[in-house]
């Protein structure tokens, strides 16, 4: 809190001293020389505009009189023109009497513009003069030149106005800028502590922590986005408890198997019909136990980032005829129909075959054990303009809408019963999202309970 409320404060007290110096520096160091530029620079125009005329009319004209009187009330100007003998040609202020001019007054003969700001000693002791000349000349022939007096306004006092009322400014946006860093400070930091925590809870495994911050700014963005991490962290501790328990026992039956068959081997003598089911039971349980192992791996591979991808082509029809022979005694055993239905059998793939082959594999296997006897699996294969879409179709006991969005999640099994029909690690659809998003495949999952599962995949596809 004390850290925030410092570093608010320096910030905002910071900014506030540089806007005041800015104020400052402009509004009180440059006002002058500010307000004579300004000045300098309209007394040489109103200038220019007086000789342009002169050098129109060639002489002193009402209508140029009547020009000079606006530039004379503008500027409270006296406003003379002499010729190029030094003889006065006009004078604005018929009462003032000009004989001859102060050296203060006097310019270089050179014939050029020049500027001049008399002291207050000339002509009046209580203000300061500008005085511009400018030449007029035409086509090289110099006729004489326009001097224009102008009185330079006093600006101390403003000054000195502007001074109080910069200090009162700057002591008030210093009060302002410190009470808004305690206000900021506590609007940041009390989200902040709770959301401090919230993350110390989690991070200690209570999962069940949540940051109460409804706001739609960044702070409110980050504590849904730690609400939704602990909710994930929570699911996949969860997950991570069933995967220990399924595991478990998923190893020790097979373990148990092998273990006990052996020894039946071993210490009995058996008839050679009953020596050899017991050796196929303890080859198919060791089968499964390596297979268990492997998908174990392998999906520690994919999350260390090791898969590596060997692209080739291949023909879909192929594969998926490869998968079904492999898996059709499993569909055999459950009176299961499956149907193989596809538009164009030389349509090629670009892909890792092996592990295009598990995502079949593994998404036609499910199928199987997840319909009912005497039930049909369908693979639907169709393309269209290049887009190989397929589709598997059981016509099972579907997955709830609620627990479709966890369906690819790692450990997770819709059914948790332990039975030997519906063993299994969980892990089976995470690595088939994983091979699919590796190769940057579109695929979806709908079911619905009691009718079925369908599982798509859209893959880029050529003929050949």
């Amino acid at each position: 809190m004390k850290k925030i409320l410092s570093k608010l404060w320096l910030g905002i007290t910071a900014l506030v001293l540089i806007i005041i110096s800015l104020l400052w520096l402009f509004q009180i160091v440059g006002l002058e020389k500010f307000y004579i530029n300004e000045r300098k620079a309209s007394l040489l125009h109103a200038g220019e505009k007086i000789k342009d005329k002169f050098l129109d009319e060639k002489n002193i004209t009402e209508d140029m009189k009547s020009e000079i009187d606006s530039y004379m009330s503008s500027f409270d100007a006296i406003i003379l023109i002499y010729d190029n003998k030094e003889n006065l040609l006009y004078n604005s202020n018929p009462f003032l009497k000009i004989k001859d001019r102060k050296p203060e007054f006097r310019f270089d003969k050179k014939v050029k513009k020049e500027i001049k700001i008399l002291p207050r000693r000339f002509p009046h002791p209580d203000s300061s003069f500008i005085i511009s000349k400018i030449p007029i000349i035409d086509d090289n022939e110099y006729y004489g030149y326009v001097l224009i007096t102008s009185p330079l306004a006093p600006i101390e006092e403003a000054t000195n106005i502007l001074k109080k009322q910069l200090t009162l400014i700057s002591l008030i946006s210093i009060i302002i800028a410190t009470l808004l860093a305690l206000a900021f400070a506590r609007y940041f930091s009390n989200p902040l502590v709770k959301i401090t925590k919230a993350s110390e809870k989690i991070a200690k495994g209570d999962f069940s922590a949540n940051v109460d911050i409804n706001t739609k700014d960044e702070i409110g963005t980050l504590a849904k986005t730690i609400n939704n991490m602990a909710i994930k962290l929570g699911q996949t501790e969860k997950l991570r408890k069933e995967f220990i328990a399924n595991m478990s026992h998923e190893l020790k039956t097979p373990i148990s198997l092998i273990r006990a068959y052996s020894e039946l081997i071993k210490d009995i003598d058996l008839e050679e019909n009953e020596r050899e089911e017991y050796l196929d039971i303890i080859t198919d349980e060791s089968k499964r136990l390596n297979s268990m192992v492997e998908d174990i791996l392998y999906l520690s591979k994919m999350e260390a980032g090791f898969l590596d991808l060997k692209y080739n082509d291949f023909y879909i029809y192929e594969l998926v005829k490869d998968v079904l022979e492999k898996l059709n005694y499993f569909a055999k055993k459950k009176n299961i129909d499956i149907k193989l239905l596809i538009d164009d059998k030389n349509k090629v793939i670009n892909g890792d075959e092996s592990k295009i082959y598990q995502v079949f594999y593994n998404l036609i296997n499910n199928a199987i054990n997840h319909s009912f006897k005497d039930g049909t699996v369908t693979i639907k294969i169709n393309t269209i303009k290049n887009i190989t879409k397929v589709k598997i179709i059981d016509n099972g006991k579907g997955i709830p809408k609620d627990k479709l969005p966890f369906i690819w999640d790692r450990f997770y099994k819709v059914e948790k019963s332990r039975k030997r029909d519906f063993s299994g690690t969980g892990l089976g659809m995470s690595i088939v999202k994983s091979i699919l998003d590796a190769h940057k495949f579109n695929y979806g999952i709908e079911s619905e309970v009691n009718k079925g599962t369908t599982i798509w995949i859209d893959i880029d596809s050529y003929s050949k």
